[in-house]
């Protein structure tokens, strides 16, 4: 099953003329925002199809702690593959190319808590993802984001007896089973 996402350009190149400034809001603007509208999220799941292996961090922060992807919010006026690579490069140091990304899947998570106070003002995110595969380099050079992960755990690889074996999200089982079929 293929998936469609469009993206309606008409009326792009005014848009990025007059491109809406980004604001900072408080931890109390934030919650209200949360309270009232979903928010998009892009993620990168590294992927290694041959050896069918996918490679999780441990996140140590809310509201996804644990084994996951690599990702986080969408701004306003970026477009989905921007937004996965400002993120994975935030989080990982590594810059990508956007056709180096395949779209795959959109995941729809309502989240009970959040990093920020109050932590339990949960969220409702969509969360474009996408797949990519890396070299041994582009691997090797990776450095997360210590404020997100257990960076001394760096990237694991896991296969899909590994994942249920950490009773990983349910979200990574799926996408884990729509990418390699068994």
């Amino acid at each position: 099953m293929e998936i469609l996402v469009g993206t309606y350009k008409e009326d792009e190149e005014k848009y990025r003329k007059t491109k809406i400034p980004a604001v900072r809001l408080s931890d109390d603007e934030y919650e209200k925002v949360l309270r009232c509208l979903v928010l998009a999220c892009t993620d990168i799941v590294i992927i290694d199809r041959d050896k069918q292996i996918f490679y999780l961090a441990n996140r140590i922060s809310k509201p996804m702690t644990g084994w996951w992807w690599i990702g986080g919010r969408m701004g306003a006026g970026e477009t989905k593959e921007e937004a996965a690579m400002r993120n994975f490069e935030r989080e990982t140091g590594l810059n990508l190319s956007s056709d180096r990304l395949r779209l795959v899947a959109v995941f729809d998570y309502f989240w009970k808590d959040r990093q920020q106070v109050p932590q339990e003002v949960g969220c409702h995110m969509l969360a474009y993802t996408f797949v990519v595969e890396l070299t041994a380099e582009e691997l090797a050079a990776i450095g997360l984001e210590k404020s997100e992960y257990e960076a001394s755990a760096g990237l694991t690889a896991f296969n899909r007896e590994q994942l249920i074996k950490e009773k990983v999200f349910p979200a990574i089982l799926d996408l884990y089973d729509l990418i390699f079929p068994s």
